[in-house]
């Protein structure tokens, strides 16, 4: 009946038959979490190596990026370029050169509007042409001389970097080119021409003292960013800088044909220890002043002329002096009305003079109204009609020499601006004719260059000029 311990022990171990299986099932997660540990680890282990590898290639790349710039700054400075290839499409855009460069401009106006105010804003559309000596391009590094200037045209050794000083905001168009020619006339080495055409909002002062018989100058201030000791901007000697007058639709300028250039130097704010050539490119426009005229000039003179008629009235009488005030105060409003056509400035206009000088008179008129009508409380009345009968024709001859003194002096003054442009555009025109018929305009500056024993057209070199009879 009772089992033995053998038995007890196999009864014991047939009690709990899941025990050993609990103890495996847990040495197997066990062993399962070890391996996904073991996993991870090595994953971040690759991870790792993969990270520093992507370090290290980035590092390389930026040695090999800092030894490429390296290599074109030391290629773009250097003076020796025999060793660019044939067919190289490399440039050199800020080559040094060790001579002062003359550097021939040419503007051209092609398209021109005004807007009209006090600071006036400036819109052209131009075409500006740069053209220098080029030494480097005597022996082609590139083949032969003839070669195609196709080729040469993308490695231009060096250039002016022009810019435009009274730009407005930035260019609405603003486009390059560049031409090779060797065998230029009247020049020893091959000349590089910059063809440069731009547009956009220039700033230009109007000065309107003449205001409305004002003349205002149009100018587009082109300098570089080389300082004087680098280039020297001219005009050019072979071609006359102009402006295409059939494009310019107006209806309140009418355009001068001539361009006249100056030249002058200027320090740039950020570099005020270098001096900086400018060549100025001036084109002039005359203000059409009939609009002024009929619209301002000539009602003010009705309105002033109009006081003659109150003689017509007793001078006892209240209404002379009514109608003389009515007059004032509908020029005054009438100051009021044409002013929103007037510039806004500080000083006098001569059309401001003129309409201060009316209402000055129409006050003088209100004076010798009032000045009559109290004569007769002291006077008979003959002699006060005496009085009044004089004192008219003294008005009336105040009037007259005001307006043939006024005549006069816009006459002398902004009319002879008018006649300084027009004689301008003579000249302009023979200096056109000259330029066709001999192909060259006389220098304007002094030699640089110390061989100057044959005439030439080269800048800096003095020439012999006949000048036609």
């Amino acid at each position: 009946m009772w089992s033995s311990p053998k038995n007890k022990k196999n009864n014991t171990i047939g009690f709990f038959p899941n025990e050993e299986n609990l103890l495996d099932t847990k040495r197997s997660k066990s062993d399962g979490r070890q391996d996904k540990d073991t996993s991870r680890s090595e994953d971040n282990r690759t991870l790792t190596v993969l990270f520093g590898r992507l370090v290290q290639s980035v590092d390389r790349n930026t040695e090999v990026m800092h030894c490429v710039m390296q290599t074109m700054d030391v290629l773009s400075r250097s003076t020796n370029k025999t060793t660019l290839p044939d067919d190289t499409d490399f440039i050199i855009p800020d080559a040094k050169r060790s001579d002062k460069v003359v550097v021939e401009l040419k503007c051209n106006f092609l398209k021109s509007m005004i807007l009209i105010q006090s600071t006036s804003s400036l819109k052209p559309e131009l075409f500006v042409q740069a053209k220098w000596e080029e030494p480097q391009l005597q022996h082609s590094l590139f083949g032969s001389k003839d070669k195609d200037s196709e080729d040469l045209d993308k490695l231009i050794p060096w250039e002016p970097k022009l810019i435009v000083m009274n730009i407005d905001g930035a260019f609405v168009l603003n486009r390059k080119t560049f031409d090779i020619r060797f065998h230029e006339p009247g020049y020893k080495c091959p000349v590089v021409i910059e063809l440069w055409r731009f547009k956009g909002f220039f700033k230009e002062n109007l000065e309107l003292e003449h205001f409305p018989v004002d003349v205002q100058d149009l100018t587009i201030s082109i300098s570089t960013e080389r300082s004087d000791k680098e280039v020297d901007l001219i005009e050019d000697q072979t071609s006359l800088s102009s402006i295409n007058t059939k494009a310019f639709m107006d209806q309140e300028w009418s355009l001068y044909k001539h361009i006249e250039t100056s030249r002058d130097f200027t320090t740039v704010e950020y570099c005020s220890s270098t001096v900086h050539p400018i060549v100025h490119a001036q084109c002039r426009v005359a203000r059409k002043m009939g609009y002024f005229v009929w619209n301002i000039i000539f009602i003010m003179l009705l309105i002033i002329s109009l006081t003659f008629a109150a003689f017509t009235i007793d001078f006892n009488s209240a209404d002379r002096l009514t109608v003389t005030i009515t007059l004032f105060l509908t020029a005054v409003a009438f100051k009021l009305v044409v002013k929103q056509s007037l510039p806004t400035i500080s000083y006098l206009t001569y059309l401001d003079v003129y309409v201060i000088a009316a209402l000055i008179f129409l006050g003088l008129q209100a004076a010798q109204n009032a000045t009559m009508n109290a004569l007769g409380h002291f006077l008979i009345k003959e002699q006060v009609q005496y009085y009044d009968k004089w004192s008219m024709v003294l008005m009336a001859i105040v009037l007259i020499v005001f307006h043939i003194l006024f005549a006069l002096f816009i006459y002398r003054t902004a009319s002879k601006r008018r006649r300084i442009m027009e004689e301008k555009d003579r000249i302009y025109l023979g200096k056109r004719e000259f330029l066709e018929r001999y192909g060259t305009l006389p220098p304007r500056y002094e030699s640089c260059y110390n061989d100057s024993s044959d005439d030439s057209i080269i800048p800096g070199r003095k020439m012999k000029v006949v000048l036609p009879r």
